[in-house]
């Protein structure tokens, strides 16, 4: 992914080459979870630490794309009005393609419609790029998430009144949900809310 962003993005924009260091991480850990700090992220094996969590029994070999560091280091003229995401997950199998957007605030509603945006924008920008557009293609799992590390009491799909801080347990592996414009591009719109785990399956 790494070569992708540096190298097939900047050309399709007519940008300079990205030379900014630390872009992706990798890992086959069974259990994992992603922390962005200031623009950094870090990835951590044990539970709470971060704030995406992944579970990978299936031990696949997961990159970490930094694509808010990326984006940051293009030029200001075109990051102007532009939304991004926070982080791209790929898998060298023709499995997963997850862009996703961290946060850690009670304000979920606020952030779920800023997240959207930034998805939306981010994922229309990233397939416009031939190359990408086909490695995207070749995935069979595409996900637009939004984590947020703090739990919510009751989500709006839900009917039935849940106990705070129950999510996780009630419903584990996150809530689909609709959004038009992402579904239009192939991909599924994801919510991770406290505990709740994006399970990687082979």
């Amino acid at each position: 992914m790494e070569d992708f962003l540096r190298n097939d993005f900047t050309t399709h924009y007519a940008l300079p080459v990205c030379t900014v260091a630390n872009l992706t991480l990798v890992t086959d850990e069974p259990y994992f979870e992603i922390e962005d700090t200031a623009g950094e992220i870090a990835l951590h094996t044990a539970v709470g630490q971060g704030t995406a969590r992944f579970s990978n029994l299936a031990s696949l070999t997961m990159t970490i794309a930094n694509y808010d560091k990326f984006f940051t280091s293009l030029p200001n003229q075109f990051q102007r009005h532009k939304e991004r995401c926070d982080i791209i997950v790929t898998c060298g199998v023709d499995r997963y393609f997850v862009l996703g957007e961290i946060k850690d605030s009670t304000n979920i509603k606020h952030y779920r419609k800023k997240a959207k945006a930034q998805l939306l924008k981010s994922l229309t920008a990233l397939v416009a790029v031939p190359q990408i557009s086909a490695l995207i293609h070749g995935k069979a799992i595409k996900r637009c998430c939004y984590f947020n590390k703090q739990p919510s009491s009751s989500p709006a799909p839900i009917n039935a009144v849940a106990a705070f801080n129950r999510l996780s347990t009630l419903v584990p592996d996150g809530l689909k949900m609709t959004h038009s414009e992402i579904e239009n591009l192939n991909f599924e719109f994801w919510e991770y809310l406290g505990g709740q785990t994006l399970t990687l399956t082979r």
